[in-house]
């Protein structure tokens, strides 16, 4: 367990310093820097089919940014996909949609100006089981406690289309296959 939450946390420390250095400028070069940014919302189905598995649509938000002098893909993506079996609030493996946390490596393929297309990989973690002692008087758990989390690898991959501004994808895992839809920029 204490390895998954440090994985959680170094995946959300890389997340917090790619946006910093993103917003502080140190990503871009003088020149153009225009229309290297994907923003992206998704949603499709589950990879699910037993009676202990999450049926509810899954989603995901998501960000990737191209480097300057350079085709490396790079971002993050935040889902709620997969199964969480929650043992909180009195219930016992009850099953809910998970959060999953993800980074994002890959490669701009074509860019012809108007058109591009980049494809990355996704490595990340989800949320696999919460559980905590019982409480005796209506709180999530016992004593009012934060309940413990465990987590699992998320692996998969990310493809984006986009012309002019708009951008189409498709975003796969073991968890879901999502259409994406979003804005370059």
């Amino acid at each position: 367990m204490i390895v998954e939450e440090y994985l959680v946390n170094m995946v959300k420390a890389f997340c917090s310093c790619l946006l910093l250095l993103m917003s502080a400028g140190y990503l871009h070069a003088q020149e153009d820097v225009s229309m290297r940014n994907t923003f992206y919302l998704g949603a499709g189905s589950a990879n699910s089919d037993g009676a202990f598995e999450n049926d509810d649509t899954p989603f995901s938000l998501g960000f990737t940014h191209q480097l300057v002098n350079s085709k490396m893909v790079v971002g993050f993506d935040i889902a709620g996909e997969g199964t969480m079996l929650d043992s909180t609030w009195g219930r016992d493996e009850r099953p809910k949609r998970g959060t999953s946390f993800n980074l994002l490596l890959g490669r701009n393929m074509v860019d012809s100006g108007r058109f591009r297309a980049d494809a990355a990989l996704l490595l990340g973690v989800r949320e696999a089981a919460k559980d905590c002692p019982d409480s005796y008087i209506g709180w999530r758990c016992y004593a009012d406690r934060d309940p413990e989390t465990d987590y699992k690898g998320n692996f998969g991959g990310v493809l984006t289309l986009s012309f002019d501004g708009f951008a189409l994808g498709l975003r796969a895992t073991g968890e879901s296959t999502q259409v994406l839809a979003g804005l370059r920029f």
